[in-house]
C-alpha cells in the first residue's frame, strides 16, 4: 500500500509540473472558432471586396510570425484566424490585388480585444496601377474582437496596401484577423490565368487549363502533390492527391497573373483541418510530370469527386463551352459505370433557394448527359444535409460544388 501511496504521489507531482512547465496557450479571439462555441458571424467578411471568395489575392506582403499565420489570413472570411505580426516588427504591410477596378466607399479590420495582440493604427493606401499608391485612410482600431468599419471618400482602387502601423498596446505583436473593404465592382471580374509554370512557397508547379478544367503537379519531395478542378470564374477550385493524403485547395490569380495566393486543407476544408498558406510567382516548371489519371484516382481513394471543372452561370445555368472538358470526361466515365450525382449550393439566402438553384444546375447538366441513362441518379440537395458546415465564404465556395460518387 505504501508502494501504491507513493506511486500516486509521484504522478500528481509529474502531472503538476507538466502543468507548471506547460508553455502558456496560445492567445484566441473571442471571435474565434473551437469545438465548443458557435462558429462567429462572418456577415462583415462576405460584404468585403477583399475577400479570397471574390477573387481577390495577397501579390505581395512584408512578413508574418510564421506561414500558417500569413496575411492571407486577413482576407480568407474566417473571423477567428489572423495575420501575426514577427515578434516586435512592426510596421507591416501587404498589397491586395482586386480581380476587378472598385470604388471603394469604406474599409475596416477585425482584431482581436484585451489589449494584447490589438492593431492599433492601420493605414489603407489604393493604386490602379499597382506601382502608384495614394493614402485613403488611417484608422484607430478599437480594443473589439468586432469587425470595426470606417467610411472613405469614394477612390476607385485595383490594388489595396495594408500596412499595420503600430499595437493598441507599446510593445506588443498585432493579430489582425480579417481587412475589409465596401464598395462595388465597376467591371467584369477577372482572374488571371493559372497556366504555366510557378514558384509556390519555393516548389516547383506546374498548371495546366483547357477550357475550364484545371489539372497540376506539385513538387513535394518525392511524392508530387497532383491536382484536378477548375475556377469558378474568381476562384480556382481544386481537389488535391499526394499517394494516400487528399484535400481541396482554393487559389486566386492576380488579374496581370504575376502572383497567386492560396489556401490548402487536408481531406475538407474546414478551419480544423487548414494546412497551408499558398504563394506563388513565376517559376521553375519541376521535372515531375502531370497525370491524365487524377480524378479516377481521387474517384478510387475518396469515393467522390468534385467536379470544379463544371462552370454555372449565376442563374444555375451551365456554361457548355467552358464545362465541355468536363462534360466529355463526365459522359466517358458514365458509359462504364453507374453513379450518383449530387448538387451542393450554400451561397443562397435559405435552404430553399440553395435547393433551387441545386435542381437547376442538374437540369442543365442532365441535357448534357442524355445519353447516359438510367445509370446515373441526380440529387439536388442544396445546403441540406450537409458532410461540414462551411463557415466562410471561400469555404462556401469550395462546398457549393457537382459531386460525382461512386460505390467502392
Amino acid at each position: 500500500m505504501k508502494t501504491i501511496a507513493s506511486l500516486l504521489a509521484l504522478l500528481l507531482m509529474t502531472g503538476c509540473a507538466k502543468q507548471e512547465l506547460a508553455p502558456p496557450s496560445r492567445p484566441r479571439p473571442k471571435s474565434g472558432l473551437s469545438f465548443e462555441t458557435k462558429a462567429p458571424d462572418d456577415t462583415p467578411e462576405r460584404q468585403s471586396l477583399l475577400d479570397l471568395s471574390r477573387g481577390a489575392s495577397v501579390v505581395s506582403r512584408t512578413g508574418e510570425s510564421m506561414l500558417q499565420f500569413s496575411a492571407l489570413q486577413a482576407i480568407d472570411g474566417d473571423p477567428g484566424s489572423w495575420w501575426a505580426t514577427p515578434p516586435r516588427d512592426l510596421p507591416q504591410s501587404m498589397i491586395i490585388a482586386l480581380p476587378a477596378r472598385c470604388r471603394i466607399d469604406a474599409v475596416g479590420i477585425r482584431t482581436v480585444e484585451g489589449g494584447r495582440f490589438t492593431a492599433g493604427h492601420v493605414q489603407f493606401d489604393v493604386s490602379l496601377d499597382g506601382r502608384k499608391f495614394t493614402p485613403l485612410a488611417t484608422i484607430k482600431s478599437a480594443d473589439s474582437g468586432d469587425a470595426q468599419w470606417f467610411d472613405v471618400t469614394p477612390t476607385e482602387a485595383k490594388r489595396i496596401r495594408v500596412t499595420l502601423v503600430d499595437a493598441y498596446a507599446p510593445e506588443q505583436d498585432v493579430h489582425l484577423c480579417s481587412v475589409l473593404a465596401r464598395g462595388a465592382e465597376l467591371e467584369d471580374a477577372q482572374s488571371g490565368d493559372i497556366s504555366g509554370c510557378w514558384s509556390v512557397n519555393g516548389r516547383a508547379t506546374r498548371f495546366t487549363r483547357y477550357e475550364g478544367h484545371v489539372s497540376g503537379v506539385m513538387e513535394m519531395g518525392g511524392r508530387p502533390l497532383f491536382f484536378d478542378g477548375g475556377s469558378d470564374g474568381r476562384v480556382y477550385r481544386l481537389n488535391w492527391i499526394r499517394g494516400n493524403d487528399f484535400g481541396l485547395a482554393a487559389i486566386t490569380v492576380s488579374p496581370d497573373a504575376a502572383a497567386m495566393s492560396g489556401m490548402q486543407w487536408h481531406e475538407e476544408a474546414i478551419p480544423f483541418f487548414f494546412a497551408d498558406s499558398w504563394f506563388g510567382a513565376g517559376g521553375n516548371c519541376g521535372s515531375t510530370a502531370d497525370r491524365d489519371d487524377t480524378a479516377l484516382r481521387l474517384l478510387q481513394r475518396v469515393g467522390r469527386l468534385s467536379l470544379f471543372g463544371l462552370r454555372f452561370r449565376d442563374d444555375g445555368s451551365l456554361d457548355a463551352a467552358a464545362s465541355a472538358p468536363t462534360v466529355q470526361w463526365l459522359s466517358h466515365f458514365l458509359e462504364h459505370s453507374g453513379a450518383r450525382i449530387v448538387a451542393h449550393e450554400f451561397r443562397q439566402p435559405t435552404p430553399e433557394r440553395n435547393r433551387e438553384f441545386a435542381r437547376r444546375e442538374l437540369d442543365a447538366l442532365r441535357q448534357q448527359l442524355a445519353s447516359a441513362g438510367s445509370r446515373v441518379e441526380f440529387v439536388a440537395r442544396g445546403s441540406d444535409s450537409p458532410r461540414q458546415t462551411p463557415v466562410t465564404q471561400t469555404m462556401r465556395a469550395i462546398y457549393s460544388s457537382v459531386d460525382l460518387e461512386i460505390r467502392r
